[in-house]
């Protein structure tokens, strides 16, 4: 740890690796079992209405607290709510390997999304606070690379652990214990003089059309793109006989192509407008999505559909991200980004909801499905072009 010569805190490189690690648990740390949902479903037969909440419970958690963690960080400190949740996901992610009963299960896994908020609203609001400028875009975009890699190594580790037993990739939440280990050494509160904006302004204004635009992009986002990691393994296993192991290793391409694109951002941002990079990866997942029912369903095709997405959501994440720091101001950044998990996590498990519905007018066609959220996608993209206009227009009159 660093200090500045008025014994503020700068954050170093142990720091930056102790928000990174943390961030690898974003996006997937309620979805790291998503492999070894067939062996849960065969262990406890008679409960295939209850089994896909393994996932998804702990995303309804996160909206129904994710606000309330982000009042938490405001109130008694990032860093602490940061270490409480780690905690929180440690515990009870790691405790359901321990259980044999589906209903315990589930309950352990609504207080995981506990911990998930805490972890969503405490390490982005750290890294508003920490860092300022381009220094943000770039560890915004590392973040966002984090969150890639935290997908490939999770999915992985699940699909390997799920072939060992039904309960083991329960396992892979032990993973929690390091990052803690990092974060109590590396990490303090920001003081109020690192909390300020790209242009040194401390107190700057809320800018709540933003805002709300970053809030429906990021419901929409996750709703879309996370049709691909819970409902993939099924079509890949049912119609091309690909396994759990198997199945890890091919969503760890999408974890590799959002690293990839993450690490782009930097510079992309200096060419496009961060709305125009969120267009962007609304048509990426569009085209995506499309691809099974253009081109037919393959091994090949669905791993070109996995690599897309991860592109988009590459510049999705940290553009919506950076655009809710910047459209914040210091004093509310914890309950901004608390908004932020609470709109990321219902979509993700909205997903589960609707899903279901449009399966059935899928006709039970998994391509048939994954377009109907492609057009939901491209209606997205259209909405932000007009916002975009919309908000050039006014600017060029101001």
């Amino acid at each position: 740890m660093k200090s500045s010569s008025d014994g503020t805190f700068v954050p170093g490189r142990l720091s930056m690796v102790a928000l990174l690690t943390s961030s690898m648990l974003i996006l997937m740390g309620g979805a790291a079992v998503a492999p070894g949902i067939p062996g849960i479903a065969a262990h406890f037969p008679g409960n295939d209405d209850l089994v896909p909440f393994v996932i998804t419970l702990p995303h309804l958690a996160v909206a129904v607290t994710g606000f309330l963690m982000g009042v938490i960080a405001d109130r008694f400190g990032k860093v602490r709510t940061l270490v409480a949740s780690l905690l929180i996901f440690l515990i009870t992610g790691a405790g359901s390997f321990f259980l044999d009963n589906i209903y315990l299960i589930l309950v352990l896994r609504f207080l995981l999304g506990f911990g998930l908020a805490g972890i969503v609203t405490s390490v982005t609001a750290l890294i508003g606070g920490y860092y300022q400028g381009m220094s943000r875009v770039r560890m915004l975009g590392y973040q966002s690379a984090a969150m890639g890699i935290g997908v490939l190594i999770l999915e992985l580790v699940g699909g390997i652990l799920s072939d060992m037993g039904w309960n083991y990739p329960f396992i892979v939440y032990l993973i929690a214990v390091p990052i803690l280990a990092i974060v109590l050494i590396s990490l303090r509160e920001p003081s109020v003089r690192e909390d300020v904006s790209g242009d040194g302004v401390v107190d700057r204004k809320t800018d709540n059309g933003m805002l709300a635009v970053c809030y429906v992009s990021i419901f929409i986002g996750m709703l879309v793109l996370f049709v691909i990691p819970t409902k993939m393994p099924s079509y890949m296993e049912g119609s091309m006989g690909v396994s759990a192991t198997l199945m890890g290793l091919y969503l760890g391409f999408h974890g590799i192509s959002n690293a990839a694109s993450s690490c782009m951002h930097r510079r992309l941002v200096q060419v496009l407008a961060p709305i125009q990079l969120i267009m962007v990866a609304f048509a990426l997942l569009a085209i995506a999505l499309m691809l099974p029912s253009v081109l037919g369903g393959s091994v090949p095709v669905c791993i070109v559909t996995l690599v897309v997405s991860g592109i988009a959501v590459g510049q999705l994440v940290p553009s919506i991200v950076g655009s809710v720091v910047n459209a914040s101001s210091p004093a509310n950044s914890g309950k901004m980004m608390g908004i932020y998990a609470v709109c990321l996590n219902t979509g993700q498990f909205a997903v589960a909801l609707v899903t279901i519905p449009l399966f059935g007018l899928a006709g039970e066609s998994y391509p048939v499905m994954f377009t109907m959220f492609a057009a939901l996608a491209v209606v997205m993209f259209v909405a932000l072009l007009c916002v975009y206009l919309a908000r050039k227009k006014g600017q060029a009159s101001a």
